[in-house]
């Protein structure tokens, strides 16, 4: 059985300053956007020089930035996929999807930073963007299938359903607040479709 070997403290001073500059990196675009963000900025905040900065990053703020939304994404599927895993019926395997995602969300800075696509980020971070949506095209697709849809209809709803969840998010990272509100409004949207979408199809 391989296992892999324990990080020197070479590799995890390494990594510890990586996560302090993405941090800083949060910070900044949490203040002012993406016009924030700079390297000789984020450099100063961590107290370190802009080479060093750059030796982490070599793309500089761009590169932050996506490695920035693919954590947040992981995170994301990661929680989401566990949280799916441990329900049994399909409304509450999507429903648990989606409280995964608004919780992320509601958490302010981040929230912000991973539903903010302005025309001016979202040419930035295209390469790395929908990794989370597709997850859950594919999740809310099996489930679907298995209370009664054709396969023909589960994957546009699907697509349908996770557009949804991301308004909801939307909105939560603009007004953690509405938590509860968008969840339960998602809820109810999610369960009639799913209780309601194959006897519209058949006919009955």
């Amino acid at each position: 059985m391989n296992q892999s070997k324990p990080m020197t403290l070479r590799e995890k001073n390494r990594l510890r300053a990586r996560q302090e500059l993405l941090d800083v990196v949060l910070d900044l675009f949490s203040e002012g956007g993406l016009s924030a963000c700079s390297m000789d900025v984020v450099a100063k905040r961590v107290g370190a020089s802009k080479t060093t900065a750059y030796s982490h990053f070599p793309g500089g703020v761009d590169e932050m930035l996506r490695e920035l939304y693919t954590l947040v994404s992981r995170r994301v599927v990661a929680s989401a996929r566990e949280a799916h895993d441990e329900k049994t019926a399909a409304a509450e395997k999507i429903l648990a999807l989606a409280e995964a995602l608004l919780s992320v969300c509601a958490e302010k800075k981040v929230g912000h930073f991973y539903m903010m696509l302005s025309p001016v980020l979202s040419p930035l971070l295209e390469p790395v963007v929908g990794y989370a949506s597709a997850a859950f095209r594919d999740m809310i697709t099996s489930d679907l299938a298995t209370v009664g849809f054709a396969p023909e209809h589960a994957e546009p709803v699907s697509v349908l359903l996770t557009g949804a969840m991301r308004e909801c998010a939307r909105e939560v990272a603009k007004s953690p607040d509405r938590l509860s509100e968008m969840l339960s409004t998602f809820d109810a949207l999610s369960r009639l479709i799913v209780e309601q979408f194959p006897k519209t199809c058949s006919g009955v």
